[in-house]
């Protein structure tokens, strides 16, 4: 059965596997559109089960285009990526990417164009958002900040499917002060119950909004208390590395691993957790869990895990008494000029572990160990992701199984590829 939430990787790989433009694409030779190109794309999930990494790829079936994408957002079924290195506000070529959705549960792609007035507007982040409406149908959001002082600060662009006129809606908006007051960079973006978004600065706080009304409007939740950090006079740490927050279960919950970022050392962390009131009006304190009960406790030890900080948390939709949390196992290697003068450190992984922890029982309940290679990254880019639980209709299949729907899964299973947990 598959998993009802995957780990996902964000970055997305676009390989070549189809056949060359169609001498029907090419007539007059005009030059094919970016979004023709990439829509017409295939998708290849390879799926695992928690806490092996899922992953999406995309197989090329033009010529052209571009190499690869970042996933921004998941919801239910759907996952909306910045496809080539089109971000808004940015000063790419018009040409050089799109957005683009993923639907695991009809297997298909949108292209989505790119926003207009791209110069008047910047970036936040990651700032494009998903809201599975049902059905295949979403809407697709994006929150820019104005570039000039005065009124709107912000607008927000919607982008609805099915889309008959296949346009963007710009709403003019005001955000919230602390976004502004507090140079409001977005790390994150998940879908909140079946109508909002959410737009998390993970040293700040939470932005909020109902995409579905007429006149949408932000509600800014900040951090729990002491949690917010103000990075004005310093450069900008990367809070994915030590924090994360997610819906899970109906419920926003914030992740934090203290001390990671505080020069302090590894055995005196603590992985701690809020989760939100349903009025939104105050953070209730989970279980904590420290690092040094962590590595003390057996199901550490008889893994015999190398006992290093924990980074990179993750928290699934469905599993509110988990976190995964990954382990870099790492060499400092000095890096020397020309003279034999040390000039900095190289870091090199040796080793990489994922984690299924409860904190409640400062257990670890499931390990997987990663093949590191020249190409893996220090810095992995991991979102949790219901997709899974759609591919090829699963969903259903899972509440129809005395039906028979196995005989369909052994049919479309060569239309994917699934990794055993281990």
């Amino acid at each position: 059965m598959l998993p009802p939430c995957a780990i996902l990787e964000r970055r997305v790989t676009f390989v070549n596997g189809g056949t060359p433009p169609t001498e029907e694409a090419a007539v007059g030779g005009e030059q094919i559109s970016i979004e023709t190109i990439l829509q017409a794309m295939k998708s290849d999930p390879e799926v695992s089960h928690p806490p092996e990494i899922s992953r999406i790829s995309m197989m090329r079936q033009m010529e052209g285009g571009v190499h690869g994408g970042f996933i921004s957002s998941t919801d239910k079924a759907l996952v909306v990526l910045y496809a080539g290195h089109y971000h808004p506000g940015g000063a790419c070529l018009p040409s050089s990417g799109c957005y683009l959705v993923y639907d695991a549960s009809s297997n298909s792609l949108h292209a989505v164009p790119q926003l207009p007035d791209r110069y008047s507007f910047s970036a936040l982040g990651l700032g494009a958002a998903i809201l599975s409406r049902g059905s295949g149908n979403y809407v697709l959001a994006e929150l820019l900040a104005s570039k000039t002082s005065g009124s709107p600060d912000g607008a927000l662009y919607l982008w609805h499917w099915p889309n008959p006129k296949g346009q963007w809606i710009r709403n003019d908006v005001h955000l919230p002060p602390q976004v502004l007051d507090h140079a409001y960079c977005i790390d994150m973006a998940f879908s909140y119950g079946d109508s909002s978004v959410c737009w998390v600065d993970l040293l700040t706080g939470v932005l909020i909004c109902n995409l579905l009304s007429q006149k949408p409007e932000f509600t800014f939740i900040p951090l729990p208390e002491g949690y917010s950090v103000d990075v004005s006079d310093r450069r900008r740490p990367r809070p994915r590395e030590f924090r994360t927050m997610g819906c899970v279960n109906g419920a926003i919950k914030f992740v934090a691993i203290v001390g990671y970022n505080e020069n302090i050392d590894s055995k005196d962390q603590m992985i701690k957790n809020w989760t939100l009131s349903p009025d939104l009006k105050a953070w209730k304190a989970g279980n904590p869990l420290a690092v040094s009960d962590l590595w003390s406790s057996k199901s550490f030890r008889e893994r015999n895990l190398p006992k290093v900080a924990p980074s990179f948390p993750v928290i699934t939709t469905t599993e509110s008494e988990v976190i995964y949390v990954m382990l870099n196992d790492v060499d400092r290697v000095p890096t020397r000029n020309f003279w034999g003068d040390v000039v900095g450190v190289d870091i090199r992984i040796k080793a990489r572990y994922m984690l299924r922890v409860e904190p409640t029982q400062s257990k670890v309940l499931h390990s997987t160990k990663f093949i590191i290679n020249n190409v893996t990254s220090l810095y992995p880019e991991l979102v949790a992701s219901e997709f899974s639980a759609y591919l090829y209709g699963s969903k259903g299949c899972q509440t129809m199984a005395r039906f028979g729907c196995s005989a369909l899964a052994k049919t479309m299973s060569q239309q994917f590829t699934f990794v055993a947990d281990i």
